[in-house]
């Protein structure tokens, strides 16, 4: 037979035009090549095709995901593992009982018979990836109330928690206003095991409700689930490719067939635990009907807060009632626009501030007390005082601290800027005036200090304190006998001014004070 020789360089080669956009068909791609050239472009366009959809370039590289956040490039091994990962993902989902299980007469807990057990009985016991029934191993003595969970998201919401229903209402059950729950729990630690209602197999469901401060469970009186009919649901640990489309219904976790499930408010708030309820919208608690309250109360159900309708009758109230150990108000501004009443406990108590416009006023006795100073002010009037006592032909509103910007002048020109009380005993020991005869004992040139403590040098006698008031008007120097016009220094050249104490009551002249020359002095400071 003949033989063909092929020549690489000359016979297969680079093709001239690469085609990698040949839309995808058996025409294109079996029927219609006629060459390798063909054969490759359509693989080259099949290849594409897988690709990018022919967008882009049949060589380009894998794209980077960028929707929602960062990815990374897959090939067809990273999207087998990956897939995998998805379909075999453990999830959690509630399935609902409806056998009526009893709980017996002074117990918090049931022991599930082999009738009562869920329909999945494999138990996945603790913290493990166990396909089937999650339940936690009971630690101690089987048969007792136990507080043992499978960690969860948080406290009040381990693993293996049930929803418990009345078995005749399908309605919640509560306790104190808390919704009853259960914990699945099992006599043996062994993952995998099969629940059979039988030692060393069997499992309980122990009653609990949240704690008073919504962080964590404890257990359910007796008194609140004995003797009751129940019906449960356990959760089943099961593969994401296992749900059904049931399982993304909000109800599928509380669906009991024919019965209705009351939505209590004390569910919806251990639902909503410590996260804020956010409010966009304008919103409205209507109290409709006379008399009805709205109350917080205490641990002990002692009420702090109340609101009260009476619009009929116009008794509506706000109260904070008196098991409040504090009111606190920090309010940048504190408006009460008909005013306060404080302290009505007891008649002739009561303090009224701006009951009546523009007055504070009290039926009985009244102190006012600070623990610094005390201003009582009046920018734009007078300060009035008045009592009891004012007869009724008083003719002004009480009586005046001042009548003018003069008086105040006056008092500080008179007193200084004193007390009241300081210019009262001024002007009481200024009536009891002060005055002093004494002689010259030794000739004093002109400018010179007459006087001095006992006397000094040149004066028999010693002159009263001259510090007080004013040298020139509260104090007149005579000269035997004659009155002397004052100064306040030398550089007025008067008769006489202001030595070097007036405390010891030195004074001086603007002439010679000779011996036996009598001076007196009268002060009315």
């Amino acid at each position: 037979m003949g033989r063909t020789f092929l020549r690489q360089d000359t016979q297969i080669r680079k093709s001239s035009t690469y085609g990698d956009a040949v839309a995808p068909s058996e025409a294109n791609y079996e029927t219609n090549p006629v060459s390798l050239e063909d054969d490759l472009n359509a693989i080259r366009s099949q290849l594409h095709n897988l690709l990018n959809d022919q967008a882009g370039n049949w060589w380009d590289d894998l794209n980077v995901p960028s929707a929602l956040e960062a990815g990374e490039q897959r090939g067809v091994n990273d999207l087998n593992a990956d897939l995998h990962a998805v379909e075999k993902k453990r999830v959690l989902r509630d399935v609902f009982n409806l056998t009526d299980v009893a709980v017996p007469a002074s117990q918090n807990y049931v022991v599930l018979g082999s009738g009562e057990l869920p329909a999945n009985t494999t138990a996945a016991v603790g913290a493990v990836t166990t396909l089937g029934t999650v339940v936690a191993f009971h630690s101690g003595t089987f048969g007792t109330h136990a507080l043992d969970g499978v960690t969860g998201p948080h406290a009040i919401n381990p693993k293996n928690l049930m929803e418990i229903v009345d078995g005749s209402t399908r309605d919640p059950i509560l306790s104190s206003g808390r919704k009853v729950y259960g914990l699945f729990q099992c006599e043996t630690n062994t993952d995998g095991q099969t629940l059979t209602g039988t030692t060393p197999n069997r499992a309980q469901i122990s009653f609990v409700r949240l704690n008073s401060t919504g962080d964590d469970l404890e257990a359910c009186p007796v008194a609140d689930i004995e003797s009751t009919t129940i019906n449960y649901s356990t959760r089943e640990r099961v593969r994401l490719e296992d749900l059904t489309e049931a399982d993304f219904l909000s109800g599928a976790v509380i669906d009991v067939g024919a019965g209705a499930i009351t939505p209590t408010r004390q569910v919806s708030y251990d639902n909503q635990g410590t996260t804020p309820v956010d409010v966009t919208t304008t919103s409205y608690l209507d109290l409709e009907g006379a008399g009805l309250e709205w109350q917080i109360r205490d641990d002990l159900e002692a009420i702090l807060f109340r609101v009260i309708e009476g619009s009929a009758g116009g008794t509506s109230k706000v109260a904070i009632e008196d098991d409040v150990d504090e009111f606190d108000v920090d309010a940048v501004v504190s408006d009460f626009l008909n005013g306060i009443k404080v302290d009505t406990g007891a008649a002739g108590t009561t303090i009224n501030i701006g009951v009546t416009a523009n007055q504070i006023d009290t039926t009985g006795a009244l102190t006012v007390t600070a623990a610094g100073n005390l201003k009582l002010a009046s920018s734009a009037g007078d300060l009035r005082f008045t009592d009891q006592y004012e007869p009724a032909g008083w003719s002004e509103d009480g009586i005046q601290l001042s009548d003018s910007a003069q008086t105040w002048t006056d008092f500080e020109a008179a007193f200084g800027e004193v007390g009241l009380m300081d210019a009262i005993l001024a002007a009481y020991s200024g009536a009891d005036f002060a005055k002093t005869y004494a002689a010259v004992t030794v000739t004093t040139v002109a400018d010179t200090d007459v006087g001095g403590v006992g006397g000094g040098t040149n004066l028999d006698a010693q002159i009263h304190d001259l510090s007080g008031g004013d040298f020139i008007t509260d104090h007149d120097v005579y000269l035997n006998g004659q009155l002397l016009r004052s100064g306040a220094d030398a550089a007025a050249n008067h008769d006489v001014y202001p030595g070097t104490s007036l405390p010891n009551g030195q004074l001086k002249f603007e002439f010679t004070a000779r011996v036996n020359d009598v001076i007196c002095v009268i002060s009315r400071a």
